[in-house]
């Protein structure tokens, strides 16, 4: 079953974040996954949250998402993200 992990971003160095999604997309690819949506642009209709940059990977499944998250390859991309942007990242089971 397809699993997606969406991701709102909210960027404090655009310059690096720049530099992660050109070294991450590829890796994301490897896993099985692949970008459907990064959009900087959301439209927000209601509720409390404040979406940023958004995006939207769909992977085969929700190992293919741990697994990226948790491989040794992508443990410098995070610190990378996290050292210039917040993010708030949610992973879910598709249909």
């Amino acid at each position: 079953m397809a699993a997606y992990l969406v991701g709102n971003v909210e960027i404090e160095d655009e310059f690096t974040i720049e530099e992660y999604r050109r070294r991450a997309l590829p890796l994301v690819e490897r896993y099985g996954g692949k970008a459907l949506v990064i959009d900087a642009t959301p439209v927000y209709f209601e509720g409390n949250w404040i979406p940023r940059n958004m995006i939207l990977l769909e992977f085969p499944n929700m190992s293919a998402i741990c697994g990226l998250l948790s491989s040794p390859e992508y443990a410098p991309l995070a610190a990378m993200r996290q050292a210039s942007a917040h993010t708030d990242l949610v992973a879910f089971g598709g249909l």
